[in-house]
């Protein structure tokens, strides 16, 4: 078993290591282009965007090592099938099981290291790469920064979900009193804003407003078509960036859900990245079982077949994921059930096909 073993695993990561560098290029690319045109329309140095690049490009392990270890799986187990390795096997007392045996505990290792990766490596990474492209993109536009819940105003918290340039998209504005208890909530689809003086002065449309008394003794609300908003911005010797979930370990995500909680601001945005980054280490398993019941159905001897299915398999996880997403920023369903949803699915087609055609080989 010890010798099949090996030659199993051999063939698994020879495939493992080639989809590992094909998807991690093309993830890259994306990268590539962002920081280039840094370069080369606003005057970045060479060696500042090769710095960028450093750390931009860990933080793409955790989508590029699931998905080279569902092809590795999908295609080694492919071509043992293909060549009627497996028939063999069997006759030697293998039985199709075992095999799996062998990639799952291959596979909960990689998870193990995968969730180490985006606990304490990937986060840091994330927030060095965005803190180092504000400094070098030294502008005004510095004080608003997308996907994060700004802290560096005078009892204000604000967040916006996209921005280009001096425009807004989908801005929220809590005031908190004295005990840090969010009391007032704006919300905005778009805006623009301008800093003057210290000054973060804000021009939103299509708002919806809400005082909150927090005992209970007044509650405001009301819809605007455009509301003008002055907000001071605390002044600081050295501001570092604030942190965007995806930059702060775990225990800072349960830390800022807890705090969150207490003062009444929504949470979902650390939820779902908190749930989203363990279910990202393990997809591994998912895609493990995936990808073997897969290959137990092909017949194909071309490897390009064999490739092309890898292929619609792992676009098929990847628009899961993107679904899960979807279904959270619209409020369809909560971020846990959002970001696991594409696990749970694969995992389910996974063991229904490694259960109908697993005594057939």
């Amino acid at each position: 078993m010890k010798i099949i073993r090996n030659y199993i695993l051999k063939d698994f990561f020879s495939v493992f290591v080639f989809s590992f560098l094909i998807l991690s290029s093309v993830l890259l690319m994306g990268k590539l282009i962002d920081i280039s045109d840094m370069v080369v329309r606003k005057g970045v140095q060479i060696q500042d965007a090769f710095k960028l690049l450093s750390f931009a490009f860990p933080p793409l392990l955790r989508y590029t090592l699931p998905l080279a270890f569902f092809m590795g799986v999908l295609l080694s187990m492919g071509r043992l099938i293909a060549d009627n390795e497996i028939i063999a096997m069997r006759v030697a007392g293998i039985s199709t099981f075992k095999i799996l045996h062998i990639f799952i505990l291959v596979g909960i290792i990689f998870a193990l290291f995968l969730f180490i990766l985006n606990d304490k490596v990937i986060p840091g990474l994330n927030y060095r790469y965005h803190s180092v492209k504000n400094i070098l993109m030294k502008n005004i536009s510095a004080f608003i920064e997308p996907g994060v819940f700004m802290e560096n105003f005078e009892n204000h918290v604000i967040y916006v979900s996209d921005k280009q340039d001096n425009k807004l998209k989908n801005v929220i504005i809590y005031v908190l009193d004295e005990e840090k208890k969010a009391t007032t909530m704006t919300v905005a689809k778009q805006g623009e804003f301008i800093v003057e003086d210290g000054i973060l002065k804000m021009k939103l449309e299509d708002v919806y407003y809400h005082d909150i008394d927090p005992s209970g003794k007044r509650d405001v609300r009301g819809n605007f078509k455009v509301f003008f908003k002055n907000i001071p911005i605390e002044k600081e010797e050295e501001t570092k960036p604030e942190k965007k979930p995806s930059d702060m370990e775990m225990k800072e995500l349960l830390a800022k859900i807890k705090q969150f909680k207490e003062r009444g601001i929504a949470t979902t945005d650390f939820v779902t990245e908190l749930n989203e980054r363990i279910n990202l280490s393990f997809s591994i398993f998912a895609l493990t079982i995936l990808g073997f019941g897969i290959s137990l159905i092909v017949r194909h001897r071309e490897k390009s077949i064999n490739f092309g299915l890898a292929c619609l398999g792992a676009l098929a996880y990847y628009l899961l994921y993107i679904l899960g997403k979807a279904l959270i920023e619209r409020q369809i369903v909560g971020p846990v059930v959002g970001t696991w949803l594409s696990n749970f699915i694969i995992l389910l087609v996974g063991i229904f096909l490694i259960y109908k055609y697993a005594h057939s080989r």
